[in-house]
């Protein structure tokens, strides 16, 4: 006795081609049983299903159409009997590009399920088919459904392209164009099909979904009006081409495509994109088939725009983003290269291909600072071609003779011009609207940050030039005494301080020496320092002893009045005598007394010699005394400012068992390494940065360095 069941079936290759192959075959086999009412929908459906199956088994699918008694039922049968999910990859749409299948056979079918079995697995749907009699339930399908099943009531009215009961808007915009493209290529029996979409941020229209031989133009852009995009007169109009050789269309060139049919897609009395199909042979499309892609346009439009409004919503916030996090990214540097160099990488490829950044010099002359491309292959070559871009008397760079699209944009802060920023793009893209206003607004972050890292590293110029000033460029050589020195001014963008040291020779067998402190910090109190250092090498270079010196430094600095800074000093010379003993005489104008490692005493901590006299700029005349120290051949003098003695940790200070421990635990180094072990230990001495300047000297008589 026959069931009354009807089944064809036909079976495809896992490739990309079988989806369009299957949706043929259902179209083809619905046609026949005479079953129009649901044939949109069931196509669609056969087109999700057999996609799933390319896309996640891989092997070869059947396909079968099943008519029972009162509904309608797609198997697709694969050789990859995995459990997962039925259809679609992603269970939640809009959170990826394959998530729409399960929303799609949620939506057009009125029961769904997956069957497994040792050697195959079965994705099935159902859809009711409308009886005179209503109120019969479906029967059972063939096999267990053991899987989740959805059921839904028919689809009401049918929409253009059989999409009814869908939400296109819950898909996300690549998703839903590409679905309305497929659906109309299909709807119409095209070879191809496009869409373009307004691109508001370029003024122009790209390609935002293809189908068919129409896939290699997948993201090109024309401008309003070329053929094949919107008419600048008749832009609510369709367009029908009968034969492209006669009539061209730039953005067809090189496909196998000789009829087109396009049809504007208008929302709000504003076109927002194009709807386009073609076949193989001229002629194809006739006025019906115009009206008919129009009015697929138009039930499509809706949903269109919202979806692009929400895409470009969604990048606008997303430049803003990239704006917040360049502004952060050039707030952090000073240092003008790495500022120069972080502004290229922001641009390049977000914005540009490649960038030639050009600073203007003293004569306000541009000079290439910077060349970044994304293929470093090219980076020579662009370089060379910037260089030669370079203005020979005017005021900005020209193109340079590379290629693609160019844009050149002035880097402008405070109100002046400092340099151009040089943008090159692909040919054919170049900057426009929303992209050139990022661009822009980029270079005036670049601007800025560049100007206060190029004011920074000339501040640093002047600080190294000032700490040049402090310190003496060479140390002399003096015969049978190792000298070592450490300087670290205070702060993290200070190059000079307020303390200093010197040595020099006075004449035969006689050096000058000392070590002073500058009440404060920074370039101000450098500057007071290099003036202390120069009168007093001159005045003792000129034959005054000492103490006069001090004197008369100390009445230089107080007729400089508010200007004048407190200094403390140990000032002293040095004077071979004998093969052993050398002629040490000092004053210690306020300073901290020199430690004094003796060779006659090892093991002995350091003892402390001169005693402390009046600082210098305080009394309007002073008096100070000279004061000799007897030393012998294996001594070492130690002179240091407050910084060293006031590290603090907390409430404890480095103060002067800190020094001992150092020297005496550096008794065989040389004088340079006793230096710097001291300063680095007072560096480590506390977590937190030093707040003073530090300066340490270090005379070793007659003993040789060792390291």
């Amino acid at each position: 006795m026959s069931t009354g069941v009807k089944t064809l079936s036909r079976t495809f290759e896992p490739a990309p081609t079988s989806v369009s192959e299957a949706r043929h075959f259902a179209r083809k086999v619905l046609g026949e049983w005479g079953l129009d009412d649901i044939l949109d929908d069931a196509v669609l459906l056969t087109s999700e299903l057999v996609t799933n199956a390319v896309t996640h088994a891989g092997t070869p699918m059947t396909v079968s159409v099943v008519r029972e008694e009162d509904r309608l039922r797609i198997d697709v049968f694969d050789q990859h009997p995995t459990r997962v999910l039925p259809v679609g990859a992603n269970a939640n749409p809009g959170a990826g590009e394959h998530g729409r299948g399960l929303l799609i056979t949620s939506a057009l079918a009125t029961a769904w399920g997956v069957e497994y079995r040792k050697d195959h697995k079965r994705v099935w749907a159902a859809f009711a088919l409308v009886k005179e009699t209503i109120g019969a339930e479906a029967p059972a399908s063939d096999g267990p459904e053991d899987q989740d099943v959805r059921r839904r009531e028919p689809a009401a009215a049918q929409d253009p392209l059989g999409l009814s009961g869908l939400a296109l808007n819950q898909l996300p915009l690549a998703d839903m164009l590409q679905l309305v493209v497929e659906q109309t290529r299909d709807r119409f029996v095209a070879d191809a099909a496009y869409l373009l979409l307004e691109d508001e941020m370029e003024d122009r229209f790209v390609v935002a979904a293809t189908s068919g031989s129409a896939d290699p133009i997948q993201g090109r852009s024309v401008r309003r009006g070329e053929a094949g995009a919107p008419s600048l007169r008749a832009s609510f109009r369709p367009l029908s081409i009968g034969d492209l050789k006669a009539t061209p269309v730039e953005l067809l060139r090189g496909l196998e495509l000789r009829s087109l049919a396009t049809a504007p897609v208008a929302f709000d009395g504003r076109v927002i994109g194009t709807l386009a199909v073609a076949k193989a042979e001229p002629s194809g499309f006739t006025t019906e088939d115009g009206a008919q892609l129009q009015r697929v346009a138009d039930w499509a439009a809706p949903s269109v725009d919202r979806a692009s409004t929400r895409a470009a919503d969604s990048e606008r916030r997303a430049w803003l983003a990239f704006l917040g996090e360049s502004s952060v990214m050039l707030a952090g540097s000073l240092d003008l290269e790495t500022t120069t160099a972080m502004t290229g990488q922001i641009i390049v490829p977000r914005l540009a291909t490649w960038c030639g950044i050009y600073l203007n010099d003293a004569r306000e002359q541009p000079r290439l600072q910077f060349a970044w491309h994304a293929d470093e292959h090219q980076l020579d070559a662009l370089e060379k071609a910037l260089q030669d871009a370079a203005p020979d008397g005017r005021e900005a760079p020209a193109e340079p003779d590379f290629p693609g699209e160019v844009a050149i944009l002035p880097l402008e802060a405070r109100n002046r011009i400092i340099g151009w920023l040089t943008l090159g793009r692909p040919a054919g893209e170049p900057l426009r609207r929303e992209r050139l206003m990022v661009a822009e607004s980029v270079s005036r972050r670049a601007a800025l940050a560049i100007d206060n890292a190029r004011a920074h590293t000339e501040l640093q110029d002047i600080g190294q030039s000032l700490q040049r000033s402090l310190l003496p460029a060479v140390l002399p050589e003096i015969p049978g005494v190792d000298l070592g020195v450490g300087y670290e001014p205070t702060g993290e963008f200070n190059d000079a301080g307020g303390d200093f040291y010197d040595i020099f020779a006075l004449g035969a067998a006689r050096w000058g020496f000392m070590v002073g402190d500058v009440c404060g910090v920074g370039p101000e109190a450098a500057a007071v320092a290099g003036m202390s250092r120069h009168t007093v090498r001159a005045l003792m270079r000129a034959g005054i002893p000492i103490a006069p010196t001090l004197e008369r430094l100390n009445a230089a600095i107080v007729d400089e009045g508010t200007r004048g800074r407190f200094i403390t000093m140990v000032c002293g010379t040095l004077e071979v005598t004998s093969a052993s003993r050398f002629g040490l005489r000092l004053v210690c104008a306020g300073h901290p007394p020199p430690f004094l490692v003796t060779r006659a005493r090892p093991g002995v901590p350091a003892r402390r010699v001169g005693r402390p006299q009046a600082l210098l700029g305080v009394l309007d005349a002073v008096d100070y005394i000279e004061e000799q120290v007897a030393v012998e051949r294996g001594d070492r003098l130690v002179v240091v400012t407050d910084g060293v003695l006031e590290r603090r940790s907390g409430v404890a200070m480095f103060e002067e068992p800190g020094v001992e421990a150092v020297l005496a635990a550096g008794g065989g180094a040389g004088a340079q390494a006793v230096a710097d072990r001291l300063l680095r230990a007072v560096t480590d001495f506390s977590a937190t940065p030093p707040s003073d300047d530090m300066a340490v000297l270090v005379l070793d008589l007659g003993k040789a360095p060792v390291f």
